[in-house]
Parts: C-alpha cells; structure tokens; sequence
C-alpha cells in the first residue's frame, strides 16, 4: 500500500487538535475523524501505523487474527511535532508537494528536511 503524504499531514494535525494531555484516542474515535472520512480507513489506518513505525506518534496497535482489532494513540512525539511543525502551514506545504511531485516516491524525512528548508527561506534564516 502506498503513503499518502496528504493524509499523513492530516491525521498529524487533527491528533494535535484532538489529543489532550491525559486522553487516549482509540480506533473507533479516529473513525469519526475528518481524515477518515476524506481519505478512507484503510489509508489513515495504514499512515497512522507508519507515524507510530517511525516514532511520529505514541500509539499501539492490537491485532488479533491477523487483523487490527484496536489502536490507541496517547500523543505525538517530539519528531512528530517537530515533522508537524514543519509541514503545517499550506504554503510551504504546496511548495514541499510541488518540488516533489516528479518523483514516484518521497519518504516522510526527506519532506520534513525540505519543508524545514523551505521554512528556514522564508524566515530569512538561510
């Protein structure tokens, strides 16, 4: 299954929304998120394992079966706030999308250090 980069950017900022310091979300909550409604189960389910595979959210799935029986998310890492951070905002995230767009595949660091750079030019920091 592919990664969407879109529904990757918005399932991190609707948890930053939604998540509060002592709740936990669990699959079905993130069943009524607009990122499932938009982008479909299957593929926010399988970004949502790929952020906790790469240490963006502290979550953990239960299987059973060989199938997802649940998923609990306590919050968003520092990475991920820092990826978060990086991509939020929609200009530099078209940019980001645009510099990439002629290649099959980009990995979800390589966007962060480009939407950092992007950011840095902005700022005047570089």
């Amino acid at each position: 299954m592919q990664l969407n980069q879109d529904c990757v950017r918005s399932i991190l900022l609707e948890l930053e929304e939604k998540l509060t310091l002592m709740d936990h979300v669990y699959l079905h909550d993130l069943k009524e998120y607009n990122t499932f409604k938009e982008f479909g189960e299957n593929q926010s389910i399988y970004a949502i394992l790929k952020l906790i595979e790469v240490g963006y959210i502290n979550g953990k799935p239960q299987f059973a079966s060989n199938k997802l029986h649940n998923l609990g998310i306590a919050s968003l890492t520092w990475e991920g706030h820092v990826f978060l951070d990086n991509i939020r905002d929609n200009k530099i995230w078209s940019k980001t999308k645009e510099a990439t767009k002629n290649f099959s595949s980009i990995s979800v660091t390589v966007l962060s250090k480009l939407a950092n750079e992007y950011l840095m030019q902005q700022t005047g920091l570089r």
